[in-house]
């Protein structure tokens, strides 16, 4: 009992720790080209799928893969549909490890686990070059793997003789809904399907699982592996969370489906098998089933998909204000330079935006005198003032990483974009307080006045819609645009001036209004400055470029 119980834990580990500093190693080995490929992925829900299979086979690591996936949607590169295809195709690539270990048993692999071992230990300690030490690292990962299973196969005969385990298996395991509770639970815990797939291997070796108990738990094992992606999406934003829910839910549909049709699924797994490998043993039916069951689950969902994600939109919904919710961060995405980048940029958009509903709102205010939009003006500021504390913090910790020569030109130029909206924002909530005054003391402006604000309100409306663009794109006539508005806005605020001053001469506007409408004009007149100088990043420096000509 000795040697099974120590034989199990140490097994047990090796294995985990094996199948884990794999992946880790494959995941590095291949990173760069990973998350380009994630991060410029195009087209429809068909190559997406193709993407996250392929993907996935390479680093043996479905969570990685879908924990990458969501900090993508998060920062705004990849749109709810493609990820939910990544999604699809990374539960089947994933299943090759299974498939590896089930050939491992046929024709004894696990005793190739030392030499392995070795040669991995040799690339990753005596190479100076980073992806052969990563590829190293790999190997290692794969020697410790087989040898693990090679400790639990050797536990088999001792296995056989526990009369404990035996009822265990045949009086609770089989059971189908507790053989998925157990998968769920050991999966969440280790954080790897794989090496709850190997252990379910092993134990239907000994003789104490039969195929149907060995799918139940695998079935398991396809929830429990949601966990990660879940925790992964916590602090992301709504995109992000529906595609941790994605993953969820197309799991847990694959298994209800699945568990209802349970001897048609198991008759399935053994007919195929049989067909495709005639000599094989349940090890083989484990691996197939497992296969099997994602590859089924993905053509259900595949041409379904426009209304899978119709239903994510639909039922995960966003929680409170949406301004505090569509975070584009996300620090899953700092070692990958051009995607981080692209994240801050979304979240430079979306301050923009914001900043542009506060103008809107003062403008109204200034018109109407609705105390209650001074309120809302408080709350956005707020928002953007903390957009600005996390993108400056997020830039900085991004600058620690090795940065090419565009990407290093392009981070102060991020934080100079936040600042510039981050003052937009300031100068609003300084003509919200002259408002207040202007509403305090009862004091109103001419038709005249309103009518040449409202026409300054304009351009300068023009101008937000048009500096979104440029960030967004680095649209050249979008650029030009901006800039020509702004000379159009200076031309307006001067003359604008200068027929206030003549109407105070006049008498025909009141002394104190005058004085707040000389304010809001030149607060107005900054506003567009910063909206200008803004599309002048967009020009150059936001993408990489040294700044050249600024005059306009």
């Amino acid at each position: 009992m000795k040697e099974l119980i120590f034989g199990l834990i140490g097994g047990t580990a090796l294995l985990m720790y094996g199948v884990d500093k794999m992946g880790e190693g494959l995941e590095k080995a291949s990173g760069d080209m990973m998350k380009k490929i994630l991060s410029v992925l195009t087209g429809k829900v068909w190559g997406a799928f193709l993407v996250g299979a392929f993907l996935t086979a390479i680093v043996q690591s479905s969570t990685a893969i879908t924990i990458l996936t969501v900090g993508f949607v998060n920062a705004g590169l990849m749109n709810l549909s493609q990820a939910v295809g990544i999604i699809y195709g990374a539960n089947i690539g994933t299943t090759i490890t299974a498939q590896l270990m089930a050939f491992s048993f046929k024709f004894k692999l696990t005793d190739i686990a030392l030499p392995v071992l070795g040669v991995g230990f040799g690339i990753q300690n005596l190479s100076k070059n980073k992806k052969l030490q990563n590829i190293g690292q790999a190997l290692m990962g794969f020697g410790m793997m087989f040898l693990g299973l090679k400790i639990l196969n050797s536990g088999i005969p001792f296995l056989k003789e526990s009369e404990s385990l035996k009822y265990f298996f045949t009086q609770y395991a089989s059971i189908p809904i507790v053989g998925i509770l157990l998968g769920a639970f050991v999966t969440a815990m280790v954080h790897s399907s794989a090496a709850t797939v190997g252990l379910v291997m092993v134990l239907a070796q000994a003789g104490l699982l039969d195929i149907q108990s060995a799918i139940c738990i695998m079935l398991g094992d396809n929830i429990g592996t949601c966990l990660s992606a879940q925790l992964a999406s916590l602090n992301g934003n709504i995109n992000g969370r529906r595609t941790a829910w994605a993953h969820t839910f197309y799991n847990l549909f694959g298994v209800i489906i699945t568990l209802v049709a349970l001897p048609l699924f198991v008759k399935f797994v053994v007919i195929v098998t049989a067909r495709i490998q005639p000599a094989s043993d349940i090890s083989a039916q484990i691996a197939n089933s497992h296969t099997l069951f994602n590859l089924v689950n993905s053509l259900i969902f595949l041409p379904l998909t426009k209304y899978y994600v119709a239903f994510l939109n639909k039922v995960i919904r966003p929680k409170n204000d949406a301004h505090m919710n569509e975070v584009y961060l996300d620090k899953l995405l700092l070692d990958t330079p051009v995607a981080a980048l692209k994240a801050s940029r979304s979240e430079t958009i979306r301050g923009t935006q914001i900043v542009k509903k506060m103008f809107i709102d003062v403008m109204n205010f200034i018109f109407t005198g609705d105390m209650k939009i001074m309120g809302q003006i408080a709350d956005d500021e707020v928002v953007i003032n903390q957009m600005q504390k996390d993108i400056t913090t997020y830039i900085v910790e991004l600058s620690k990483r090795e940065l090419i020569e565009t990407q290093s030109i392009m981070v102060p130029a991020t934080i100079n974009c936040i600042n510039n909206i981050e003052r937009i924002g300031d100068h609003v909530v300084d003509i919200s307080e002259l408002c207040k005054n202007k509403v305090d003391k009862n004091l109103q402006f001419t038709d005249v006045a309103d009518n040449e604000l409202r026409e300054i309100e304009n351009v300068i409306v023009e101008m937000f819609e048009n500096v979104v663009i440029a960030i967004e794109y680095r649209d050249k006539e979008s650029i030009k645009r901006v800039a020509e508005l702004e000379d159009k806005a200076d031309n307006l605020c001067a003359t604008f001036e200068e027929n206030h001053i003549k109407r105070l001469d006049d008498e025909t506007c009141n002394v104190d209004s005058g004085v707040i409408y000389i304010d809001v004009i030149s607060h107005l007149e900054r506003i567009a400055d910063y909206i200008y100088k803004t599309a002048m990043l967009a020009k150059d420096e936001l993408y990489g470029e040294k700044r050249k000509d600024c005059s306009h």
